[in-house]
C-alpha cells in the first residue's frame, strides 16, 4: 500500500511550495534551501501509458531520493479525467481515486525556477527550462524549438525501438530492489499489454525489452514466480475494452478523448486518436456537429482512428483529413505527404467505400505497426513546407497568432 499512500499524501506535498496552497502562485523557498520539488508528467493526451509512466516513475523516485519531492502530474485539466475511459478503469481497479490525483490545472501555469521537471512519454514541452530528465519512446524532435530550449545537462532516455515508456519505467523500478510495489508491478504490467496490442505478430508494435519485462512483472505478481501468457489476452481484452467505452461521452468528447496538438510557426492542428475507425465515426448522427465545435478555428483536422476486434484481437487503422475552411489544396498536400512517405511506409489506400464528407479525404491505413508518433512528424513536415510555399499573405490559408480553443471551454 505504499504506491497508494504515496499518491493520497501528492497532494500535500505539492500544497508545501505553493502559496497558501494555492494553485495560482508558488511560494518563495530561500535559495539555500537544498530540498527540491521535482513534477513528473506526462504527455498531453494522458493515455495509459502516459498516466502510469508518471505515477509509478515518480514513487520509485520519491522512494529512492527521499532528500528531494517528487509529485506526479496528469497533463490534463481535471474535467477531462472522464475521457481518458482506460485510465479511470485501470486505476480504479487498482484502488486509487480520482480524488487521488493531481492534474495540470492544480498547478500555476507559471513554473517557479527552482522546481525541477521529469518529462515522461513526450520530449517536447513548454516546461523545457526546468526539464532535468526525460523518459521517452517517440522519435526525436529535434528541430522543434522547445526541444532546443532544454538545459544541456537534462538526462535524456529516450528509446524510439520500444513499445512503451511503461518499459523504460520499468527498467528504472527494476535497477534496485527497493521500492517493490505490487499496484506498480500491475500497472506497469496493464499498460505495456496494452501499448504493444498484446504483443501481436500483426501490429509489430513491441521489442524484445518489452516482452521481457511483461514477463518480469508477471514473475513478480504471480505467488509462483511464472509468467502468465494466458492472462494477457484477458487483460488486454478488458483494457481495449474500457478505451472504447465512449457510452457515456458526447461526439466532441470522443474527439477530445485522445488529442495531441501539431504546433509549427503559424498554426495548431489538432489529432484525434480514436478508439473506432473514422469511416465509422463519420457515418454517426451529429458527428459534423462534432468535428466542427472540436475544431473551431482551425484550418486542418487530422483523425487517427484504431478499431481492435474483440474476438480476435485484429486491428484497423484509417486516417481522416478535413479542413473546416474548405482548402482542398491543404488536404491534398498532407494527403501526398502520408501517402508519399517511406520511413516508414504507411500503406494507405482508399477505403472500399468512398466519401466526401465535410469535403474530407479518408484513408484506409494498411501498415497496422505505424502509430501517432511514426505519422505525426509527417504532417507537421508538410504543414511547415506548406507554410513556406505560401506565406503570411496567402489568401487560401488561415493562420492563428493565439491558440485555438480546439473545442474546449
Amino acid at each position: 500500500m505504499r504506491f497508494v499512500r504515496f499518491l493520497t499524501h501528492a497532494r500535500t506535498t505539492l500544497s508545501r511550495y505553493l502559496a497558501d496552497g494555492s494553485t495560482v502562485a508558488w511560494q518563495a523557498h530561500p535559495a539555500e534551501e537544498l530540498r527540491k520539488l521535482h513534477v513528473v508528467i506526462g504527455n498531453e493526451s494522458c493515455d495509459l501509458d502516459s498516466a502510469v509512466s508518471a505515477l509509478t516513475l515518480a514513487f520509485i523516485y520519491s522512494e529512492r531520493s527521499q532528500e528531494h519531492d517528487y509529485v506526479p502530474v496528469l497533463n490534463i485539466p481535471r474535467r477531462d479525467y472522464r475521457l481518458k475511459t482506460e485510465v479511470g478503469h485501470m486505476l480504479s481497479k487498482c484502488g486509487i481515486a480520482e480524488a487521488m490525483l493531481l492534474f495540470r490545472d492544480d498547478l500555476p501555469n507559471k513554473f517557479a525556477k527552482d522546481v525541477n521537471v521529469v518529462l515522461v512519454d513526450h520530449h517536447v514541452s513548454e516546461l523545457a527550462p526546468h526539464v532535468v530528465e526525460i523518459l521517452d519512446h517517440r522519435p526525436i524532435d529535434g528541430a522543434n524549438p522547445k526541444y532546443m530550449l532544454l538545459p544541456q545537462n537534462c538526462v535524456r532516455s529516450i528509446e524510439t525501438d520500444i513499445g512503451s515508456c511503461a518499459t523504460i519505467v520499468g527498467q528504472r523500478y527494476l535497477a534496485v530492489e527497493q521500492p517493490r510495489s505490487p499496484i506498480v508491478a500491475q500497472l506497469l504490467h496493464a499498460t505495456i499489454v496494452l501499448d504493444t496490442v498484446n504483443f501481436s505478430a500483426t501490429a509489430k508494435r513491441f521489442s524484445p525489452s518489452d516482452l521481457v519485462m511483461v514477463e518480469q512483472m508477471e514473475r513478480e505478481l504471480s505467488e509462483g514466480g511464472q509468467s502468465d501468457v494466458g492472462r494477457r489476452s484477458e487483460l488486454f481484452n478488458e483494457l481495449v475494452a474500457a478505451r472504447a467505452d465512449i457510452s457515456n461521452l458526447t461526439l466532441t468528447e470522443v474527439l477530445r478523448k485522445d488529442m495531441k496538438i501539431i504546433q509549427t510557426e503559424r498554426q495548431q492542428v489538432p489529432i484525434a486518436g480514436m478508439p473506432i475507425l473514422i469511416r465509422d465515426f463519420i457515418e454517426l448522427s451529429g458527428a459534423e456537429k462534432a468535428l466542427r465545435e472540436f475544431g473551431i478555428d482551425s484550418n486542418l483536422l487530422v483523425m487517427l482512428g484504431m478499431y481492435v476486434s474483440p474476438v480476435d484481437g485484429t486491428v484497423q487503422r484509417d486516417v481522416g483529413l478535413i479542413s473546416l475552411a474548405g482548402q482542398s489544396q491543404l488536404v491534398e498536400c498532407v494527403r501526398l505527404a502520408l501517402v508519399g512517405c517511406h520511413e516508414p511506409s504507411l500503406d494507405l489506400r482508399a477505403h472500399d467505400v468512398g466519401s466526401r464528407f465535410m469535403g474530407g479525404c479518408y484513408l484506409r491505413q494498411h501498415n497496422l505497426r505505424a502509430t501517432r508518433k511514426h505519422i505525426q512528424p509527417v504532417i507537421k513536415r508538410a504543414l511547415m513546407e506548406w507554410e513556406e510555399i505560401h506565406g503570411f499573405g496567402c489568401n487560401e490559408v488561415y493562420f492563428f497568432k493565439e491558440k485555438p480553443k480546439l473545442g474546449l471551454s
